[in-house]
């Protein structure tokens, strides 16, 4: 059991190793030789590690945001700084369940593509990852169920949601530009049906956001570096005049004025962001012929399921939207929610904020222009902070991680389980 955690939690959890032998072993049933197969691979690691990093610090660099948010509107933000150490506290009573309904969910999604007519390959590992903490979680919580029947139940819900999520996103994502081969594989998969289908309703396709018309002299904002280094600098700069230059030196930027530091951040989101679109030019032009390859072999029309930031690159003004739009209908929920008493002291988990309302805004606008990327984006924000709300009350000791971490599809199916259980009155 040792060797099989080991490997789990070391090896199978980190995606550079599933990407990696995707490649080696698309590569090889195509019959290709070593010295092709070696630098794909290599390049689609480093792709990537590119992409991964990237989106990381990218999330880690919104922090501080929190905490001046937290000052502007006098609410002390739980949660920690460290996303290590708080995700090594939220695992301690659940990491063993949580690795093997990872490892068995993984195996039932790759069963059911062979198997069934639902033929999606979910290839991020990370995102399902954390999925899997927070369904160990809900039963280990809600439930009386003992140790190899909770891993069991966690793993089918866990293998269907990979197969399924990939399934229906793969349904909404015909009209966004650059999706050619692949489908989504990540936990906003709910609140990009949402987006989708407000949009529809609502919006005007032909409206495109990322077809604005600007004036001539300020075409440089259509460059995705570019414009999110100004519109970053921006809000840190306005956010720490609001929160104040002192408070913000001596708690946050470790001594810089609120014009440095803005400026420096800025400039910070745009080189990663940069990092993150370089890296997924590196990993598609490997891993999608690659996978096509296994595919054909193995699981005969499969399609495999990746992560958001390969949209990115296609649509700059809808991620920058789509963030802002998350982020203020999120603090307008907080709002709400502190009005109302609400018993858990609830903030926007700013990292999900990010990601979810940049996805959200890029379906919003491939189905819907600008009005379904702003309608989707906006939704999608109360759902965060709600479904956060309703969530971390079911989850026991992940709480933590969940404060940082929950995304869309957390904040939506995780208190529907959760409550479900409770309805049954646990198993």
């Amino acid at each position: 059991m040792a060797i099989l955690l080991y490997i789990i939690n070391n090896v199978l959890s980190q995606p550079i190793f599933i990407i990696g032998l995707v490649v080696i072993l698309g590569m090889a049933v195509q019959h290709k030789s070593w010295d092709k197969i070696l630098p794909s691979t290599i390049k689609a690691i480093i792709g990537f590690t590119m992409i991964n990093v990237g989106g990381q610090t990218l999330g880690t660099a919104l922090l501080p945001l929190q905490q001046m948010i937290s000052k502007i509107f006098g609410i002390k933000a739980p949660g920690s700084d460290s996303i290590g150490a708080t995700q090594a506290a939220s695992l301690a009573k659940i990491g063993t369940e949580m690795a093997l309904i990872f490892a068995l969910g993984f195996l039932i999604n790759i069963l059911m593509a062979r198997f069934t007519r639902f033929k999606f390959v979910h290839l991020s590992p990370h995102v399902s990852f954390f999925f899997a903490g927070m369904i160990a979680a809900l039963l280990k919580y809600n439930t009386n169920l003992s140790f190899i029947p909770l891993v069991i139940i966690g793993a089918l819900i866990l293998g269907v949601y990979m197969t399924l999520s990939c399934a229906y996103v793969n349904y909404f994502i015909k009209p966004v530009k650059g999706a050619d081969g692949f489908t989504l594989a990540h936990s906003s998969s709910s609140g990009l049906v949402v987006a989708s289908v407000l949009a529809k309703l609502f919006g005007n396709k032909q409206n495109d956001l990322e077809h604005l018309k600007i004036p001539k002299q300020l075409n440089f904002l259509r460059e995705m570096t570019i414009s999110l280094t100004i519109v970053m600098t921006a809000l840190f700069f306005f956010l720490g005049l609001f929160a104040g230059n002192s408070w913000l030196m001596q708690h946050v930027s470790a001594g810089k004025d609120v014009v440095v530091f803005a400026v420096l951040k800025g400039v910070e989101f745009g080189m990663w962001i940069t990092v993150i679109i370089t890296g997924v030019r590196m990993m598609l032009s490997e891993i999608i012929p690659a996978f096509h390859g296994l595919a054909d072999k193995f699981i005969p029309n499969a399609k495999p399921g990746l992560d958001i930031p390969l949209l990115f690159p296609n649509y700059p003004t809808s991620v920058i939207v789509g963030f802002l739009c998350s982020l203020t209908t999120g603090l307008i929920g907080m709002l709400l929610l502190g009005a109302t008493n609400y018993p858990i002291i609830v903030f926007p988990a700013l990292i999900p904020t990010f990601f979810t309302g940049a996805a959200t805004a890029i379906f919003g606008d491939a189905h819907g222009g600008v009005r379904g990327a702003i309608i989707g984006s906006s939704v999608n924000g109360f759902l965060l902070i709600f479904g956060q709300a309703l969530l971390l009350p079911l989850v026991g000791t992940y709480a933590p991680i969940m404060r940082i971490l929950s995304e869309t599809d957390y904040c939506v199916y995780g208190p529907i389980l959760g409550f479900f259980l409770k309805m049954i009155g646990g198993i």
